[in-house]
């Protein structure tokens, strides 16, 4: 062939160098890298063409597509592994302490999240609470997304996001949910102590108004104490003082 085969593939690199996603220089690069393949092989069939090229994204191309080649961490495995982690009901929600979201939600209120209910609940409470959300990778680190739901904890909240450092996820030392903060009754306002509400019942003077042995009548109580009692009359009385009643009608009874 008389051509240096170090040369063709300096010579196929640089011409591949810049290639962007257009379909015609796309199709350049390839038409060039095939003319190379026929001169280095002295084969210009479309099947062996083709095999080199499958051979050849097999080599470089397949294992840039491996979970562990895009990990920025290079282990592919931690992600399913956070997942497996918080899989299950009633797994999502952790105890945290409110130091540690404090920052999380002062970016949030700085980004114009409402957080004053969410702050009040956890005011409440010796811990805060969030709930996992996924995987994440922020500034190259590997951490664990959890959901701060400040509008309760039936509300996806997938923009309101505190980070976790995979590093302090360890199983023993999460301080895990029994349940979720509504049906914990957490989201509600502090009850006012019962203390508070006998001390001011006992501080409320009481009152007390005589009432009279006899009331003056008035209004309806005159008219009724003018009117005349009826009169009982007895029917026998009656019929006794009538002449005319014939006897002899009661006779046969």
């Amino acid at each position: 062939m008389g051509i240096n085969q170090n040369s063709d593939q300096s010579v196929s690199v640089q011409s591949n160098e810049g290639v962007s996603m257009n379909t015609v220089d796309f199709k350049i690069a390839l038409q060039q890298h095939y003319a190379n393949f026929v001169q280095l092989t002295g084969k210009g069939g479309y099947t062996d063409f083709r095999k080199h090229v499958e051979a050849s994204m097999k080599a470089a191309v397949k294992p840039m597509c491996s979970r562990s080649a895009m990990s920025p961490s290079g282990d592919g495995t931690w992600r399913d592994q956070v997942k497996a982690q918080f899989k299950g009901r009633g797994r999502q929600w952790i105890w945290v302490a409110k130091e540690s979201v404090q920052f999380t939600i002062d970016r949030l209120s700085g980004e114009g999240f409402d957080t004053v209910d969410y702050e009040r609940w956890i005011a409440n409470q010796d811990n805060a609470w969030v709930r996992f959300a996924g995987p994440r990778v922020v500034e190259g680190v590997a951490m664990g997304a959890f959901e701060l739901r400040l509008d309760g904890s039936k509300v996806d909240c997938p923009k309101m996001l505190h980070y976790i450092p995979v590093s302090e996820l360890d199983e023993d030392g999460l301080n895990r949910m029994s349940g979720t903060p509504h049906s914990l009754g957490l989201e509600v306002d502090a009850p006012v102590a019962q203390e508070e509400v006998v001390e001011e019942v006992a501080m409320t003077p009481v009152v007390e108004t005589e009432i009279p042995d006899q009331v003056a009548m008035t209004g309806l109580n005159e008219f009724f104490e003018d009117e005349p009692e009826e009169e009982y009359v007895d029917v026998m009385d009656v019929m006794d003082d009538c002449e005319d009643i014939d006897d002899d009608l009661f006779g046969e009874f």
